[in-house]
């Protein structure tokens, strides 16, 4: 499984890269999202499939940012179930036929 060059969020595109290490506050992390340069950094050494989870959390943060959400949109207890979810759903279900 290949990760995208980007996701497009409300209209944005969102930069996906890879990268060797990451920290947010400097605490090491599997993700993060940098909202004003429309980029969504995941931890290269992650299997395909927290590399994939990884990605849906910070899509997650992504759509609530863009939202307006400013509120809440960096709610670790409201991104993780929703990033989880939304990982499980789409990876349950073939909704490409939808679009």
């Amino acid at each position: 499984m290949k990760l995208p060059a980007y996701v497009k969020i409300s209209g944005i595109n969102y930069t996906v890269v890879l990268k060797k290490r990451l920290e947010d506050s400097g605490d090491a992390c599997w993700g993060v999202t940098d909202y004003p340069g429309a980029t969504i950094y995941i931890r290269k050494e992650l299997s395909e499939q927290k590399q994939r989870q990884t990605l849906m959390h910070e899509m997650v943060h992504a759509m609530m940012h863009e939202a307006g959400l400013d509120d809440i949109y960096n709610d670790e207890k409201i991104v993780n179930p929703l990033g989880n979810m939304l990982d499980s759903t789409l990876a349950s279900n073939d909704l490409s036929k939808l679009y």
